[in-house]
């Protein structure tokens, strides 16, 4: 089931993008997830549908943000920890190239 919700990258990119970040509107998340608008609102539809995250409406404004509960920080919190491990991994192997 955790394919289905999580299966692309940029589903990842804004899980770890709200942990690190916060709330934030469809404009900004886009960005930080370094996708399309357009993407990101089609990609966040399953992570909507099963609580991973939460929209809040502030006028004609949404704004989203990861769900408050455990299992869902934890997730985020350890792809966010590994991402950041990948990145220095990859920085130093390409520093013994």
């Amino acid at each position: 089931m955790i394919d289905r919700v999580l299966g692309s990258s940029t589903k990842i990119k804004m899980v770890i993008a709200l942990w690190r970040h916060g709330e934030m509107n469809l404009t900004e998340l886009a960005r930080r997830s370094q996708a399309s608008q357009r993407v990101v609102e089609e990609q966040i539809k399953p992570l909507i549908q099963y609580g991973i995250i939460e929209v809040k409406t502030v006028g004609r404004m949404k704004l989203y943000r990861l769900s408050p509960d455990p299992a869902v920080r934890q997730l985020a919190e350890a792809l966010a920890l590994l991402d950041q491990a990948l990145a220095t991994a990859s920085a130093d192997e390409e520093e013994t190239d």
